[in-house]
């Protein structure tokens, strides 16, 4: 298993990249250099002093920045729970995620 350093870097990077932030505003944001974010989001360093700064500026719960749990779920598990749960999905969600998997194509 990687890393908590490795994990906590990748999530923030997912996080990152979900609210459309490149790595210079996010480090604008939270008052670090973009090198230092890069350190962090590679593993390379832990974000002790900067972490519920990160969690304010991506607009989310501290508790969210280490949500791991995707990373561990092999591949079949995770069609196996897209499958199971796109049958209970609003009319709107289904198509957010009928968007998101045709803009992956």
């Amino acid at each position: 298993m990687k890393s908590i350093k490795g994990l906590l870097g990748k999530r923030i990077k997912e996080l990152r990249q979900s609210k459309h932030l490149s790595q210079q505003e996010l480090a604008e944001k939270i008052g670090i250099d973009q090198r230092n974010l890069s350190n962090i989001e590679c593993g390379n360093t832990f974000p002790s002093k900067s972490l519920t700064r990160l969690a304010a500026a991506l607009n989310i719960d501290l508790q969210e920045l280490f949500d791991f749990d995707h990373y561990k779920t092999d591949e079949s598990s995770m069609i196996e729970y897209i499958q199971k749960n796109l049958a209970s999905l609003s009319p709107s969600d289904l198509r957010t995620v009928y968007r998101l998997i045709k803009s992956m194509h």
